[in-house]
């Protein structure tokens, strides 16, 4: 939590406090449930996943796992390096990003398959890939906007940024890239939808949490007691 909201929660009444931050986190879980529905739509779009998710997909196929279980180990790996890095990222979102996000893309993967099956119509692929981006950065600007703890993966880009003053947009790019390429060498699945998400994610972001995460948390920071 930043200087800025510890001292804006220093005003506030203990009761103010605990619902605060409870309403924070249902915001920062509610992302996640988004962040994970929208990667159900590009996985069934079949054209490209995200980077990081498609590395994980190609990865774990190889070793003969699930999805969740092999993202939460990458997952604990990031973690260590994020912890050491800037400590002050993890939070309660942050463990609820690196449990929940790989085994809800399962859950809702298969929600969407028994309910539409696979789509093969290349136009209904490009109308999925188009939902799944908008769904997919909107979720993560909501769960980051909490600012509860970023993912480890999400993480990387903003320590980054600090440490060489780069706009994070750009320093994202260039991690979506890196992440794409490793995917790609893993038989991740890469498609052009892989690399308009690389590119695209990071102002997605922060179109998202200008426009209307970070007034939905304003909102709920000013809460004040009846």
């Amino acid at each position: 939590m930043d200087e800025r909201v510890e001292a804006k929660m220093q005003t506030v009444t203990r009761k103010e406090k605990t619902v605060i931050l409870s309403n924070k986190t249902l915001m920062s879980f509610v992302g996640i449930l988004i962040i994970s529905i929208g990667e159900a739509f590009l996985k069934a779009a079949n054209l490209g996943m995200d980077p990081f998710t498609g590395l994980n997909l190609g990865a774990s196929k190889l070793l003969g796992m699930g999805l969740g279980n092999f993202q939460l180990i990458i997952n604990l790996v990031l973690f260590v390096f994020v912890v050491f890095a800037n400590y002050r990222m993890i939070g309660i979102g942050t463990v609820l990003n690196m449990v929940l996000v790989g085994y809800e893309i399962q859950f809702f993967s298969g929600i969407y398959t028994s309910l539409f099956g696979t789509i093969t119509s290349l136009p209904l692929q490009l109308i999925n890939a188009i939902v799944g981006l908008l769904i997919f950065s909107f979720g993560a600007s909501m769960y980051m906007s909490a600012n509860l703890g970023m993912a480890p993966y999400d993480g990387i880009a903003p320590i980054i940024t600090n440490w060489t003053k780069i706009r994070y947009r750009v320093i994202r790019v260039i991690q979506d890239v890196a992440f794409m390429v490793a995917a790609y060498l893993v038989g991740g699945p890469i498609g052009f939808v892989t690399i308009i998400i690389a590119f695209f994610t990071g102002p997605l972001i922060e179109f998202w949490s200008e426009h209307v995460n970070e007034k939905l948390l304003n909102k709920i920071e000013s809460y004040r007691a009846k």
